[in-house]
């Protein structure tokens, strides 16, 4: 008997507990499932140089690697982040404050396909760059052409200019940049290097058929004419400019992109992260 009633007091016991604990909702539910696979975007806090990272499923992909003194905080966001390989690398185009902290990338962290324009650089920064790969016997894509890869659940098209003669170009290098679109289901990040006039012009027609959700503004907010024609056909929702508080944006490339309503972030005041489920996508700071 007395075994019984100890099983009907403990019945009893759970009975009140059940009742005293409210039913999750359909919001709570959901909270408790299984994030989606998303793609985490960050652009680096580096002053006026670019060097942003992009994580997938897994997989890790890095465009630019700002200067030669930014390779140690690069390396120190991969290891907070638990990366010790990175997939893809993509050097948009050799001036100091996008190659200089590849060669500490590379010596550091293992790293898989290299994609740079077809082109030789001067600055010192890209000559330790490349001592750096031969060093560890790494083989380069050169692009003259477009190239496409898969980046865990994003597609990456990276687009080489039409030529890589110089010609009458004052600025070759910025206008050598690679421009790279990134696809996460229904998002898209547009990463233009440091493209100015001539280069976006020679771009548009070819890629800009749809709206893109994020844009990472070239060549750190400098203001050209062909900024209003570049937002006006891919759209954005969002903008970053990688700057710092000694080169900041011009004001004329930051009341374009306000009179167009997109909502701009600049690094100079901190890393910027871009979070895609690949349906929406949220900036912050």
């Amino acid at each position: 008997m007395q075994k019984k009633y100890k099983g009907i007091a403990a019945i009893l016991l759970l009975s009140g507990i059940a009742a005293c604990s409210p039913a999750l909702s359909d919001s709570e539910k959901s909270v408790q499932k299984e994030p989606e696979e998303s793609l985490k975007t960050t652009l680096l806090k580096v002053g006026k140089a670019d060097a942003i990272i992009l994580q997938s499923k897994g997989q890790t992909m890095v465009i630019d690697t700002g200067e030669e003194d930014d390779g140690e905080e690069l390396i120190g966001f991969l290891k907070d982040q638990g990366i010790s390989y990175v997939d893809a690398l993509i050097i948009t185009h050799f001036d100091k404050d996008h190659v200089g902290g590849a060669d500490t990338l590379i010596e550091t962290v293992e790293t898989g396909e290299i994609f740079l324009p077809d082109y030789t650089g001067s600055h010192t920064e890209y000559l330790d760059f490349m001592d750096a790969l031969e060093q560890k016997n790494i083989v380069p894509h050169m692009l003259k052409e477009t190239e496409e890869f898969e980046l865990g659940e994003a597609s990456v098209l990276i687009d080489p200019p039409h030529s890589y003669d110089a010609g009458d170009s004052e600025d070759p290098d910025n206008n050598f940049s690679l421009i790279t679109t990134v696809t996460h289901g229904k998002n898209s990040l547009l990463f233009m290097g440091d493209a100015k006039k001539q280069r976006i012009r020679e771009w548009l027609p070819e890629r800009a058929a749809g709206s893109y959700n994020f844009l990472k503004m070239p060549h750190h907010g400098v203001y050209n004419k062909a900024l209003p024609e570049l937002i006006d056909s891919v759209s954005p929702e969002y903008a970053v400019i990688c700057s710092s508080d000694k080169n900041p944006a011009e004001s004329e490339t930051l009341n374009l992109l306000e009179q167009m309503n997109v909502q701009t972030f600049q690094t100079k005041d901190g890393n910027v992260t871009i979070l895609s489920d690949g349906k929406t996508l949220e900036c912050s700071q």
